[in-house]
């Protein structure tokens, strides 16, 4: 089996993702740019293709936009040899108007997404979406709520396949919690203070809603570590200094493996983000045996969390509810249910279930 991916930019989940699906088939993978603008240098360091890798070199522009006719002509020559033609997105200048050419040349695709959030929006943006989306003939879905957001834009329930999506391997994932004293012993290497910590992991804009966090942490004891970087980050130091904040810890963008032995040191992750159409930081804080506190509007803890088991999920506007949430957090009695869910959601089982999915389609 050959297929053809189409991707945005090379992020590293998704490139672990396309070499897992590259043991099962013989995969092109065509980026649309060789980064995103307002990602960080190191954020792609990581990354080892084990795919047939394309770029395309022109019309890339914004933080993640592109604009440009090379789909379209690589299309034009090749489309014949690909059993399957996979648009994992919808929303540049370049794939809709490599959607617009494939619906008009009778060339079948499938829409892969990574989740997707209902919003309000104007009659016409939501009729774009659903001509675009309507269009695909089969769908490789990782949720029951992303299955929501494909059918309200015109997708047929009976052409949704689905997919485990993650960003972790089996290997990453402990083998059982952390005990307290290998928890003390990895903060003092790191560090880090003794007390119950609280760790937030992303880009520092403001559809992640850390302003929020600091407002919330003001006034509370325990530590929270904030870590990433982006154009807001002078806004928090502002804010931690006019308000003589002690206990918020701000680190930068961490590779992967740095960022894991954080979250091992931590207590619980938070994540009070306004929307978020998947979530992987989630799904790495699980791996490491952490509980989670999650805005109600990410997709990966909707399917992830159980209140009470694993960490709870909440509403952004409602402060009382969060910091409940902070204070019944517990690592000592929910960090195994975060290892025995996230077993389930793997790197490994991402790819095999893409296979067997376009087995199902061919």
């Amino acid at each position: 089996m050959k297929a053809l991916i189409v991707f945005n930019h090379p992020a590293p989940y998704k490139v672990r993702g396309f070499n897992e699906l590259s043991k099962y088939v013989e995969l092109d993978v065509i980026f649309e740019r060789q980064s995103a603008k307002n990602r960080p240098r190191s954020f792609y360091n990581t990354n080892d293709y084990r795919f047939n890798v394309m770029f395309l070199k022109r019309g890339a522009f914004c933080n993640e936009n592109s604009n440009t006719k090379e789909l379209i002509n690589y299309l034009k020559r090749n489309h014949t040899k690909y059993d399957h033609i996979i648009m994992n997105g919808y929303s540049t200048f370049t794939e809709m108007r490599a959607i617009r050419y494939m619906n008009k040349n009778n060339i079948k695709f499938i829409l892969m997404i990574n989740g997707g959030l209902i919003k309000k929006e104007t009659k016409l943006k939501r009729k774009i979406k659903q001509n675009f989306i309507s269009s695909a003939q089969y769908y490789l879905s990782p949720s029951k709520e992303a299955d929501d957001y494909l059918i309200y834009y015109g997708a047929n329930k009976e052409n949704i396949f689905h997919y485990p999506y993650s960003s972790i391997y089996e290997k990453d994932i402990l083998i059982k919690p952390l005990k307290v004293k290998e928890k003390m012993e990895l903060r003092q290497k790191l560090g880090l203070p003794n007390n119950k910590i609280i760790i937030s992991c992303s880009q520092f804009i403001r559809r992640k809603n850390n302003l929020k966090l600091l407002e919330i942490f003001k006034d509370r004891k325990e530590t929270l570590l904030l870590i990433g970087d982006g154009e807001e980050k002078e806004a928090y130091l502002e804010y931690i200094k006019t308000n003589n904040i002690i206990n918020i810890i701000i680190k930068p963008f961490l590779i992967r493996d740095d960022l894991l032995n954080y979250m091992k040191a931590s207590d619980a992750l938070i994540t009070l983000s306004k929307e978020d159409i998947y979530g992987h930081t989630i799904l790495e804080a699980m791996a490491m045996g952490l509980p989670v506190i999650s805005s109600n509007k990410v997709i990966s803890a909707l399917s992830l969390i159980n209140n009470g088991v694993n960490g709870f999920k909440v509403n952004i506007t409602d402060n009382k509810e969060i910091n409940t949430a902070i204070t019944r957090v517990d690592y000592s009695k929910m960090s195994q249910s975060s290892l025995t869910i996230i077993r389930n959601y793997t790197i490994e089982k991402t790819g095999l279930k893409l296979f067997e999915a376009l087995e199902n389609i061919k």
